[in-house]
């Protein structure tokens, strides 16, 4: 993990994609295969037993395979032959599925608990933001258009507006979810060649060891997963959007806005009297470098006939890159509003740069509706609130 990696996004992000993480996802892939195959009677109960059981990444060598993995092209292979190495029948091992079914279905696990993660980061944007809303409802500030003193509006209404941003993301990443996180399950060729007349209830019961919905194979139909990067690209905007606004109203001669203090954040290292903004910082890093990941998925939809040359790996080395990245500037920007200071008084003194003082009486309208609108989604998604719910 490199050094930036850990500056630039959340430790129990990191956890979700480690190397271990990642080796355990795809065993949990093969043990629920050799489940699947014993509940259609293709794999002896014991021989599905057994190799659930050794199925712990905590004994595989991850260095070795990892380097086995880049001579043959995937890190399935080398996996599998080390599975069937630690069962007394290794010919159960591996069976129905083929390589590109086990990193998919590993990939949609591991964004199954990742997404999670994004979403509490996501709830507590809106969390941080209604509160805004609520308490400065009538607290006036300088409206700014073009960088230049607009009209008079409230802090109320601006986080009001972030706050609808924030709730029509995270509504657009679940929905994106709830078509991406699908199991994986095609064998060679897509044709589920190996399991005969039991594929369908071979299927079936793949996906239900996972707790995943099963369907037709999709090893070259990647536009759910793009639509989900582009849905979570479009949350790191939003998080990017409310850190310019925080950052520009934190400008000296402003001051109307101020990050929540803490030990060591936002201190220069060549001048003690600074307070930087680093949590809208973060936030903006993260939207200006999520795009690129969004760009090269997009892209990687382009997949020849069965199976992808090139285009499906690029995707598996982009998508724990993105997730990172997203984790980071979601999860900064949380802490942002969760503990932002509002400076009223200052609020108040640049209103003076316009002769009209009052605020339109459409304001408290919008303001209500926009929290409205929380407490709907939050009530919508408390029903839905765990990551497997998300489809």
């Amino acid at each position: 993990m490199l050094l930036t990696d850990h500056i630039a996004s959340t430790a129990a992000m990191r956890e979700v994609f480690s190397a271990h993480a990642s080796v355990q996802a795809m065993l949990d892939v093969e043990a629920a295969l050799a489940r699947a195959g014993a509940a259609v009677g293709l794999v002896p109960p014991d021989a599905a037993v057994a190799i659930g059981a050794v199925c712990k990444a905590a004994a595989v060598d991850i260095p070795a395979l990892a380097d086995a993995g880049a001579l043959a092209g995937t890190v399935v292979v080398p996996l599998v032959k080390w599975l069937k190495t630690q069962v007394p029948n290794a010919a159960y091992v591996h069976l129905g599925g083929t390589s590109q079914d086990i990193i998919d279905t590993a990939l949609v696990l591991q964004l199954r608990a990742g997404i999670a993660l994004l979403d509490a980061e996501l709830a507590r944007m809106a969390e941080g933001a209604a509160a805004l809303a609520r308490a400065h409802a009538g607290t006036k500030m300088l409206g700014r258009t073009l960088l230049q003193a607009a009209m008079p509006t409230t802090f109320g209404l601006k986080a009001a507006n972030w706050l609808t941003a924030i709730l029509d993301s995270r509504g657009a990443v679940r929905h994106a979810a709830a078509e991406a996180i699908r199991l994986q399950c095609g064998g060679a060729a897509g044709t589920m060649d190996a399991l005969g007349e039991h594929a369908l209830e071979f299927v079936g019961a793949f996906g239900s060891a996972l707790d995943l919905p099963a369907d037709l194979p999709w090893h070259t139909h990647r536009a759910p997963l793009a639509r989900l990067a582009a849905a979570i690209a479009g949350a790191v905007g939003v998080a990017g959007k409310i850190g310019t606004d925080i950052a520009l109203l934190m400008q000296s001669e402003i001051a109307e806005l101020a990050e929540p203090a803490a030990p060591g954040r936002g201190g220069s290292s060549a001048m003690a009297h600074k307070r930087n903004p680093t949590l809208s910082i973060a936030a903006r890093a993260a939207a200006t470098r999520i795009p690129g990941f969004v760009a090269t998925l997009l892209a990687a939809q382009d997949q020849e006939h069965e199976r992808a040359a090139g285009a499906w790996q690029a995707e598996a080395a982009t998508w724990p890159a993105l997730m990172l990245c997203a984790s980071g500037g979601l999860a900064a920007m949380a802490e942002a509003l969760g503990g932002l200071e509002v400076h009223t008084e200052n609020m108040a003194r640049n209103l003076g740069l316009v002769a009209e003082a009052r605020t339109p009486p459409a304001v408290t309208v919008l303001i209500a509706r926009a929290l409205e609108a929380y407490e709907k989604q939050e009530v919508a998604f408390l029903k839905k609130s765990s990551a497997k719910d998300f489809y």
